[in-house]
């Protein structure tokens, strides 16, 4: 009788544990912060900024609490005082695995590194060539990667796509087509968007690998080249490309852009077809829902300067129109990278500076203007987790 209340009060005991555990696995504590007015106060998230530095200096990881209204600069300093080389070398993009880990694809360090969160302790580094951009689906992470090319090669390099466990850490690697960027995951195909960057002559293919296989099942051909991030949402993949430009200098040494094509925005079937979406300039773009947001050049065709915010609808193809100039967003200087809330529509667009500190905005769905904190260094890569 003693015995079978004593194992049952460790149980109680053990259950109230694992409950403790359970509540307090998300809990941000430790860390140094101070208070912004972000006017949030929802209490269900928190955004990662994840800062590039000045190439090829160190990157940083900085947190906005929603919950406490807090703003964590360089946060995996803080979690990592002994690892003296930092985070690494200009980070690329991040993502949050099924056991609450970030990963950080980190460029020129060619590696990736591997955070428990909400500890934010690096676990580990694995190592990658030149990643570029991250999907996790399902047991793996896939990630692009340039393989050993280097800018002005004389040799062109295919680059790669990793698959790595995320309970073991093993990896594999197969061939795609040049400097590889954006990666989607659907219908149980891997896409991969290649650009051909560093080459002469850019790339302008999709490529296709069997999820299962792990295997290249083929390439879909598009009519625009140097292609750039990639999304898949309604059945179609959804990518954009750097554009095409060239330069040259004039009689007193100065330089000369010349943009033969635009940023262009591509909706693509899983047959190949695809189409062009008139009049989106997008230099950097995500998905939120049904609607793709991205920001770029509105006049980059007539060597003028309209930055522009984009929504396209991926279900009929519709587009709205933001001009930045006589709207909220002309506080924005060098829009780098953006973002939108699913949670709420908040669209947060990051304002770089590669020699200082760098700022992030946040605008309503209707495009007003809600909040700005500063931030770090190339300011360009965030993540609601």
């Amino acid at each position: 009788m003693k015995k079978t209340s004593l194992l049952v009060f460790s149980a109680i005991l053990l259950a109230s544990a694992v409950g403790c555990n359970k509540e307090n696995a998300s809990e941000i504590t430790g860390f140094t912060g101070i208070e912004v007015e972000v006017g949030e106060s929802n209490g269900s998230s928190r955004l990662l900024i994840l800062n590039e530095g000045a190439f090829p200096g160190a990157s940083t990881l900085d947190l906005l609490d929603f919950k406490t209204n807090k703003y964590y600069q360089d946060i995996f300093g803080q979690a990592n005082p002994t690892v003296t080389q930092g985070l690494g070398n200009t980070g690329n993009d991040m993502a949050v695995d099924r056991e609450n880990r970030l990963w950080v694809a980190l460029n020129a360090s060619n590696q990736l590194a591997i955070l428990q969160l909400p500890s934010f302790k690096l676990l580990r580094t694995l190592p990658a060539e030149a990643p570029r951009h991250i999907v996790i689906d399902g047991e793996y992470a896939y990630v692009s990667s340039y393989g050993t090319a280097v800018y002005g090669g004389e040799t062109e390099v295919p680059g790669k796509l990793y698959r790595f466990d995320i309970g073991t850490f093993e990896s594999s690697s197969i061939e795609v087509g040049f400097q590889p960027e954006g990666v989607a995951v659907s219908g149980g195909k891997i896409y991969v968007a290649n650009s051909g960057g560093y080459n002469w002559m850019h790339d302008n293919r999709i490529t296709v690998v069997d999820q299962a296989s792990f295997r290249t099942e083929g390439n879909l051909e598009l009519p625009v080249s140097n292609l750039n991030g990639l999304f898949a949402m309604g059945g179609k993949l959804w990518v954009h490309t750097y554009g095409e430009s060239s330069w040259s200098q004039d009689a007193g040494g100065n330089w000369i852009q010349s943009v033969s094509a635009p940023m262009s925005l591509v909706s693509v079937k899983a047959d190949g077809s695809s189409q062009i979406i008139e009049g989106v300039h997008a230099d950097k773009m995500t998905l939120s829902g049904a609607s793709i947001y991205a920001i770029g050049n509105h006049a980059e065709m007539e060597g003028g300067y309209d930055m522009c915010l984009y929504k396209v609808n991926t279900t009929d193809g519709s587009v709205s129109t933001t001009h930045f100039e006589g709207s909220d967003l002309s506080r924005i200087g060098y829009a780098y990278g953006i973002y939108v809330n699913s949670q709420n529509g908040d669209i947060y667009i990051c304002d770089a500076s590669f020699t200082a500190g760098s700022r992030l905005h946040c605008f309503s769905p209707q495009v007003k203007w809600k909040w700005t904190v500063d931030t770090g260094v190339g300011t360009g890569h965030l993540l609601i987790w």
